[in-house]
């Protein structure tokens, strides 16, 4: 299954948990910093403020995360990137750099409150979504029903793989037994339009249905403000929900063992 890059029940996007536990507890066990800057350009892709604002950190300790704010319901934060830093000192030689030139603009460095850490919960959850919303595995697929559902999942997974293998690269495979459905993901757009071409195919004795997959091309949200009746989250979205808020709340636990 490993050649397909198949996925049923964790996200390799994020770290393993023994990686995540690791991380989190060394943020615990070092003096921390937790640094508000804004001034940056907000045009900038997302990594690129990301990269420039671990470079100029550097130098004041070990940063430990950068978090930038997408898709915010605060105005008060829109033009505001959270950098913790680990380390003795760290929080004198941020302040330092208040008013320095990175890339072009001047940083204007704050020092955030501990209270401070729900919002960081919140970030980083907002951080976590965003790396699963774009990840690339994820741009195209298509929703399979209609096989024999009373067969174990891995089988189904198998089965369905070897049966769309044709179409192209399969990047992620869930197979839902409650809702008695299977999503494939393609790497590439052709993938998808050829999985389609299989609707009324035969696995294993069995008609099956292929339909068109709620993913970041074929179902955008409306404009902010709008109404767009028939949009729903990407599957793949909610397929993943679960991990995010497990993650989160082992975010949480951690800072308030700290």
């Amino acid at each position: 299954m490993d050649e397909y890059g198949s996925v049923r029940s964790t996200y390799k996007g994020f770290e393993s948990e023994a990686a995540m536990k690791e991380t989190l507890d060394k943020y615990g066990s070092k003096p921390r910093a937790i640094i508000s800057v804004e001034g940056y350009d907000t045009c900038l892709p997302e990594e690129d403020i990301k990269s420039e604002l671990t470079n100029h950190f550097n130098s004041c300790g070990e940063v430990f995360n950068v978090i930038v704010r997408k898709d915010l319901q605060s105005p008060n934060l829109d033009r505001r990137a959270l950098v913790i830093l680990l380390g003795d000192g760290a929080e004198e030689k941020a302040l330092e750099l208040n008013g320095t030139d990175i890339g072009g603009w001047n940083a204007l460095v704050k020092v955030e409150p501990e209270e401070v850490e729900d919002e960081e919960a919140e970030l980083y959850e907002s951080s976590l979504a965003d790396e699963l919303y774009n990840d690339r595995r994820f741009w195209f697929g298509v929703t399979v029903r209609g096989y024999n559902t009373f067969l174990p999942a891995d089988e189904v997974e198998s089965a369905l793989i070897k049966h769309f293998s044709s179409c192209g690269k399969i990047t992620h495979v869930f197979v839902s037994t409650l809702d008695k459905k299977t999503n494939i993901y393609f790497y590439q757009q052709e993938g998808e339009a050829k999985a389609l071409d299989l609707d009324g195919s035969v696995v294993r004795g069995f008609k099956i249905a292929v339909t068109g997959l709620a993913t970041i091309f074929s179902n955008r949200p409306p404009p902010s403000g709008e109404i767009c009746f028939g949009y729903c989250d990407p599957a793949h979205m909610i397929e993943f929900a679960g991990v995010i808020h497990d993650k989160v709340a082992a975010f949480k636990k951690q800072r308030m063992s700290v």
